[in-house]
């Protein structure tokens, strides 16, 4: 038997206002101070997720933005990149997929929240950092800095998307809360000491001149970035992998799956006071972009175990870098994704930007979203309790990412309800963790200790218990079970074994479901749906998306009312074919036929593309419209976003360059099959 302990001594510490916040004209509020964001005076635990309108056809928006919602996220962030809108110097573009006035619309009519980052520079694996070639490439202006010249184009750029977002604004009764000042600022370029301080209030001064006036300003915190103290809010970010990293060996374990108090990188310095701030996240890896010398794939445990163990570790918000996928548009001079041709870090593809996020390029719903999913249902209705809560570490807890054989764990308390919840990690990423039988955890109160039931932490475990906590008119002391969420006056669990309740006095009404039951939940309203599926809510509509030609829907409207519904879709048979039609040394080319794809009976219809070799290249009438870097699995490509074109051209190339594969890629360069698999969509 294993025992873990955590003692929980007097944490709280008294907090203090920050110099930010707002009103809204029908008298709601944002407020934050040294710990936690509050909403209307009462703490408010939010979960922002990144969408970038201008890489996204805007027919599909509002689609994707329900799913957003339905996914636990509350606030969509997005980057605005000067070059997508200013490609040619005095010409601007607001249209079609590039209408920000319009995103912004969509996103107040899903109740969405928003912050626009506005740069002007914001990396996000764009051309130039997003600089248009008119100004990245003009040596008498020093970008970056407070060279009046560069300023003046910053302050026109400012007012340009001012005039998209005027009158949505928090203080106008819009959804805007917030902007965030540069990106990567002293740590990627720019300035460092008083030099860069002064350039960063430059362009505050110049953002609120320009009219965003807003709750929030933030800017990139970690890694030497310079923050304007009381000015700025630092906001922190961690990824999965670094598919930037130049050579192309294995990575040493990444520290972003320990659970330990924040405190940064070993070595790490910060341009500001940290216990000054509360420890919010803008850039959890939510996914990763494939690069064309690494190649990494990112489990949906990869991107939950991490989330998690930055709640554990004290985050007071979470925010997800990508949360869904996308498409580098077309430019009108050259290719808009990030190169080394054009100095920067890595050779991106030119069209994909996929992320393998939550949601990918083309709005499919992943599993790591169902992941997510459970954890925000989890922050929706105990946020407000988990946001005053301090973290608390054991005595053995774990500072090296390579050790694969101790247990990571933390509780984070509330001291005024004297009550909290237990983290458990076992997952980090490629590697194999010793799994551990008969774990008898404890929590020591100041006048009492809280034993968990015996538990056994599998290899690749990770998961939150509540302890000590008043649900309803009852006592939940400990449990091996883990909350998912509140539905009405019960509560739901689910548990990885044999679950077992230790209540004080009555116990409370619970609905107990499975890990595999959990991943499939859906809180919408006040009814909790079960399903393989996928499902969104528009205009007050429940859809549900699914591949399946059967789909059972299981809605709990309480634990004594249950039904099970079940929806069929007729299958979908079309012809497909591809034939060779050219190959040398540098590529293959081939011809997809596709017949007859019935556009009324489905939502989609993915191309699934499997082939050997580094990557490939599609193309409609001669123009390349999507491509893709192998990483060992198929290729999905949504034929509805294409106008269910019916003939496509496709080029393989052959692997050329030392790649880092970390999934195996056979050899050769060949189409070894195209599918098709079709999307139903139906009403509930």
């Amino acid at each position: 038997m294993e025992n873990k302990v955590i003692v929980i001594h007097e944490k709280k510490s008294p907090v203090f206002s920050l110099p930010f916040g707002g009103s809204s004209p029908n008298g709601q509020t944002l407020e934050i101070n040294s710990g936690y964001l509050l909403k209307d005076g009462n703490p408010w635990f939010p979960v922002m997720g990144e969408f970038h309108y201008s890489r996204y056809p805007a027919k599909y928006w509002e689609e994707s933005l329900c799913k957003i919602r339905a996914g636990g996220i509350q606030i969509v962030s997005s980057y605005i990149f000067w070059i997508y809108h200013e490609e040619e110097k005095g010409v601007w573009d607001f249209s079609g997929q590039r209408d920000l006035r319009r995103f912004i619309e969509l996103c107040s009519k899903q109740q969405l929240l928003v912050f626009l980052r506005i740069g002007p520079w914001a990396h996000g694996e764009c051309r130039n950092g997003g600089f248009p070639d008119w100004l990245h490439n003009d040596p008498s202006i020093k970008t970056r800095t407070n060279d009046p010249v560069y300023l003046d184009l910053a302050r026109n750029f400012f007012e340009k998307i001012y005039e998209q977002a005027k009158g949505l604004l928090w203080k106008d009764g819009g959804p805007v809360i917030g902007v965030q000042i540069e990106n990567e600022y002293g740590h990627v370029g720019g300035l460092a000491g008083a030099e860069g301080l002064e350039h960063m209030r430059s362009l505050k001064k110049t953002a609120k001149a320009a009219g965003f006036d807003v709750p929030f300003y933030t800017a990139t915190g970690w890694g030497g970035a310079v923050v304007a103290d009381k000015e700025t809010l630092p906001v922190q970010g961690g990824y999965a992998d670094a598919p930037w990293e130049k050579h192309t060996n294995e990575l040493p374990a990444n520290e972003n799956f320990l659970i330990m108090p924040f405190s940064g990188k070993p070595g790490e310095e910060f341009t500001y006071n940290i216990e000054d701030y509360p420890y919010l996240t803008a850039e959890l890896g939510c996914g990763i972009q494939i690069t064309l010398h690494r190649r990494p794939v990112i489990s949906a445990d990869d991107i939950a175990a991490m989330a998690l163990c930055k709640l554990a570790s004290g985050a007071n918000m979470l925010g997800y870098y990508m949360y869904h996928g996308g498409t580098h548009p077309n430019g009108k001079f050259s290719t808009l994704q990030e190169t080394t041709a054009t100095g920067s870090w890595s050779d991106l593809p030119v069209l994909t930007y996929d992320f393998q996020t939550c949601i990918g390029e083309y709005g499919e719903v992943n599993q790591s979203y169902r992941k997510l999913k459970k954890l925000h249902m989890l922050l929706k209705c105990f946020g407000g309790f988990i946001t005053l809560s301090a973290a608390f570490f054991p005595e053995d807890t774990v500072a090296d990412p390579e050790d694969t054989v101790s247990l990571r764990y933390c509780a984070r308390h509330n001291e005024d309800a004297n009550a909290g919840f237990l983290f458990v990690n076992n997952h980090q990423r490629r590697r194999k963790m010793k799994s551990h039988q008969d774990v008898k955890f404890s929590v020591a109160l100041s006048d009492e200790t809280i034993c968990f039931p015996q538990v056994d932490i599998p290899q690749g475990f990770y998961g939150i218990f509540p302890y000590n906590i008043k649900l309803g008119k009852s006592l939940l002391k400990s449990t091996n079970a883990q909350l998912l969420c509140k539905l009405k006056d019960q509560y739901v669990f689910y548990c990885h074994e044999k679950p077992i309740f230790n209540w004080e006095g009555e116990p409370a009404i619970v609905i107990l479901l499975s890990e595999e039951e959990a991943d499939n939940s859906w809180l919408l309203g006040d009814k909790l749906f079960i399903t393989k599926g996928s499902l969104s809510e528009i205009d007050r509509r429940i859809y549900l998306s699914t591949c399946e030609t059967e789909e059972n829907v299981v809605c709990y409207m309480s634990i004594y009312e249950k039904e099970t519904l079940t929806y069929t879709f007729p299958p979908v048979c079309v012809n497909s074919g591809y034939k060779e039609i050219y190959r040398d040394d540098t590529f293959a080319e081939y011809e997809i036929k596709i017949d007859n794809i019935p556009q009324t009976d489905i939502n989609d219809m993915f191309l699934i593309i499997d082939f050997s070799g580094d990557r490939a290249e599609l193309f409609r009438n001669g123009a390349m419209i999507a491509d893709w870097y192998a990483i060992g699995l198929p290729w999905r490509v949504s034929l509805r976003c294409f106008d269910y074109e019916e003939n496509f051209t496709i080029k393989v190339y052959p692997v050329t360059e030392d790649i880092y594969f970390e999934c195996e890629v056979n050899e050769g360069f060949s189409i070894k099959n195209i599918s098709l698999q079709a999307q139903y969509k139906v009403c509930i």
